[in-house]
Parts: structure tokens; sequence; C-alpha cells
């Protein structure tokens, strides 16, 4: 038995932190994707991974290195806590990039394979729970959902939660870059990471929040909702078709909201300030931030190699450009 199965990274472009606690956000799912490949293996589920290895056993106890123990989760969200079946799944990260949702994305690959396994045609929405289950663990629980539901979907979404009754609601966006334009991500990490959960944390306590979000108080949430609501009245404008300045501005005003919440760091700042050096139309961070952290800046199309050299041979982060994903969590 050998098989593999994928899921794309994600990439939000408006409203990362807001959207943990009810505002909207923009998020695009983008290639290349990670993958998580299936084989025979010894009793229960064997899981190996650059980040250590662990086994995953029957009633779903998990024994081996912490940090991929979101893995059982996953299994448990799929298969309960019976039998596990035998075999060792591998996890193959296209990326090392913090801001992407690998966590997210390889629990929604890991998800698709577990529901190959278990004999189940599982849609977008039940590997959205499994892949959700995994990622709150990697945040602390803390994921506001949106990374589980770009990536199980494989498109860009409009996402928002909420939380009387706790759904986590979205819709495929009505989206397009301004013509002859692309996006360029921007990699800050030369060996520092902050963990997003860290970031989250961050976040919440400018607002006074020590609790996961659900169990924060209604005011609280609408106090942030309320900073972020004018910018996103633009956005939802802008998304119904706009010139690249335009959209770029957007994106430089969402950056400034995250940055006066301290979810920048001085690698980020460089990136996005080199960006607009060499010609961006906008450029903001993306995804949790912190040190390590990426940003992404909107370029013309035509200009966008150049541009990517230039940022490169200044700051030395690597760079790439987008590109938008053609489908979602899948057994390939």
């Amino acid at each position: 038995m050998e098989f593999s199965a994928s899921a794309p990274c994600k990439a939000i472009l408006f409203g990362e932190h807001y959207v943990v606690y009810g505002s909207p956000a923009l998020s695009l799912a983008i290639e290349p994707r990670n993958a998580v490949k299936f084989s025979d293996g010894a009793k229960g589920v064997n899981l190996k991974s650059a980040l250590g290895e662990g086994r995953i056993s029957g009633g779903g106890r998990y024994i081996g290195q912490r940090e991929i123990s979101l893995y059982a989760e996953v299994a448990r969200a799929v298969l309960g806590v019976g039998k596990m079946p035998d075999c060792t799944a591998e996890f193959l990260p296209a990326w090392k990039l913090k801001g992407v949702g690998t966590s997210a994305s390889l629990s929604a690959a890991f998800a698709a394979g577990l529901y190959r396994l278990k004999g189940e045609n599982a849609d977008a929405e039940m590997i959205f729970a499994a892949a959700q289950a995994g990622d709150l663990v990697a945040h602390g629980g803390r994921a506001s959902g949106i990374d589980a539901k770009t990536v199980s979907h494989g498109t860009a979404l409009v996402f928002q939660r909420s939380f009387s009754p706790l759904a986590f609601n979205s819709s495929e966006a009505v989206f397009a870059l301004p013509d002859g334009t692309a996006l360029l991500l921007i990699d800050t990490n030369v060996g520092k990471k902050d963990g997003t959960d860290r970031m989250l944390e961050i976040f919440a306590s400018q607002f006074g929040i020590r609790v996961p979000p659900h169990e924060a108080k209604e005011e609280q949430r609408q106090k942030i909702s309320k900073e972020y609501a004018p910018l996103w009245e633009k956005i939802e404008s802008a998304m119904k078709g706009t010139d690249a300045e335009t959209l770029g501005s957007l994106m430089d005003e969402n950056h400034l909201l995250l940055k006066k919440r301290k979810m920048s760091s001085n690698g980020i700042e460089k990136a996005v300030s080199s960006a607009i050096a060499a010609g961006a139309y906008g450029a903001k961070m993306t995804g949790g931030g912190g040190e390590g952290g990426a940003a992404l800046a909107l370029f013309d199309r035509g200009s966008i190699g150049a541009a990517a050299g230039k940022i490169t041979g200044k700051t030395g982060f690597a760079c790439h450009i987008i590109s938008l994903a053609k489908k979602g969590a899948c057994v390939d």
C-alpha cells in the first residue's frame, strides 16, 4: 500500500489576527502543495517528519515528538478513538515558511489520506473539521479556522467566525487581482522564528484577553472588530474590481494596523520597505507575523521577477511569486 495526499498552502491577503475574533478576512489558496506519503507500517499510525517521529495507537493515544502531536488530534477527528490502521505517514512540506498555513495544510493532507484508509469519500468540510482539530493544537487553541478552511477548499475565501453559536462561515470570494499584476511572497526567516501561538497571545493581550477567543467577553471581541471594520468596508468595495494603486493602498493600511498591534518585526519591516522601493503598489505582513514571518507585495507581472532579485539582493530574503491553487486537499 502506497499513496500520497496533498493540500495547498494559504496566504491571507487581508484580516489576519482580527479574523480570530470574528472580523471577516480574505484568504488565498496557493501552490506549491504540501504532501503526506502513506505506506505500510508497523502497528498503529507511525508518523515521520523533519520535526521528529511519533505513533498513534488504539484509542488515539500518542507517543513521540511533541511538535507533531497535533496529528493525533487529526486522526481522532477522522477515525475516532478505536483501532488505528497500521501504516506509516511521512510529512513532506514543500516550503519551510512561516505564515503560509503549513500546519493546517499538512493536517488537511493527512486527514484526506486517513479518510481514504477509512474507506470514506470525504468532502472539503469533513477534511476542514479534522484539519482544524490539528491546527488548534499548533496555534495554542487560538486558530481561527481560516487556514484550515482555505487549504481544505483550495480557493479564495471570505471567512468569518461567529461565536453564538460557534461557527466557521466561509464563501468563495469573488476576487481577482488587477489586470497585469501578481503577488510576491517574501520569506524573512533567517534562523529565528516567533511561533504563531506567541503572536496570537501578544495580539490578544493588547485587548485584555488572556483566554481562548470563544471565552473572551463579547465587548472585547467587538473592540477588535470595530478597529478593523472601516478597512473591511473598503476591501469589500475593492473585491468587486479595483486598480492596482487602490489594492496596494489597502494592503499598506492593513499592514499599519497590524504593526500598531505589534505583529510586525524588524525583518518584516525590511521586507515591506524593500518591496516598496522595488516598485510594489503595496506590501504587508501575512499570517502570524513576528520574527521569521512572511510579507506579501503587489507588483506589475512584467517587473516582478526583477523586483524579487532586487529584494533578495538587498535583504537576503527568499522571494516566491505566488501561484493560485486549483484544488483543495485530496488524495493524489
